[in-house]
């Protein structure tokens, strides 16, 4: 956690969402996709907060579109959306109509190079868990040519600050790239444990460096 403190440190787990734990305030309704913002569970939520997740489903990207429904739902409140790069390829188009609504969300988005929470199951380095790389951040501008919606690809702590300390007077679309091997130990121990639950001690995960381990 202490890389926080050194605004030129590379941007990790551990930073990112101790800083999106400051962000939050009261009355914010919350949206997350399955993944890496699994670690969204983990935060402390100031009063009349609003989460909205389905974890146990698995449904990946369905958060695109359920942020579009909250938006209708309670325009008056701020709106935070949690996804990863791999869940968000599915549904970005939603954000074309959150756009040409007027909304005014904060979607986060990690951009780690894929499927991470499946590394680890047994898909460390394995392609299947690559995905296409795309500048997330220049997509409200691809979506509607005219908004004045505020991007920032974020690679450092102090980066993150900088995106944290926008106005929301317009959507805000914050684009932080991280290590396709650094996760939150809840992503981990999730990962594992489903590997273990899945396939048991003969299964494939039990090949050498086949998984993301938990730091000793």
């Amino acid at each position: 956690m202490g890389a926080r403190g050194d605004g030129s440190a590379k941007l990790t787990q551990a930073a990112y969402w101790q800083a999106i734990q400051g962000y939050i305030r009261a009355g914010d309704v919350l949206v997350a996709d399955g993944g890496t913002s699994y670690a969204s569970m983990g935060l402390h939520l100031p009063p009349d907060c609003s989460f909205v997740a389905q974890f146990i489903w698995g449904s990946i990207g369905y958060s695109v579109g359920s942020l579009l429904g909250t938006l209708a739902a309670a325009p008056d409140r701020r709106h935070l959306l949690f996804v990863g790069d791999g869940s968000f390829q599915l549904t970005a188009q939603e954000v074309s109509t959150i756009l040409r609504h007027d909304y005014k969300p904060v979607i986060f988005l990690i951009n780690n190079g894929g499927y991470t929470i499946e590394r680890g199951y047994m898909g460390k380095t394995s392609d299947y868990n690559d995905i296409a790389g795309w500048a997330y951040s220049k997509l409200p501008k691809v979506f509607r040519p005219d908004t004045d919606a505020k991007s920032f690809v974020v690679k450092t702590v102090a980066d993150l600050e900088k995106a944290l300390s926008a106005p929301n007077d317009s959507l805000i679309f914050v684009e932080s790239v991280m290590d396709p091997y650094d996760a939150p130990p809840s992503v981990i121990h999730s990962s594992n444990n489903g590997a273990e639950l899945d396939y048991g001690s003969r299964g494939p995960q039990h090949r050498g460096n086949a998984q993301l381990l938990p730091e000793m």
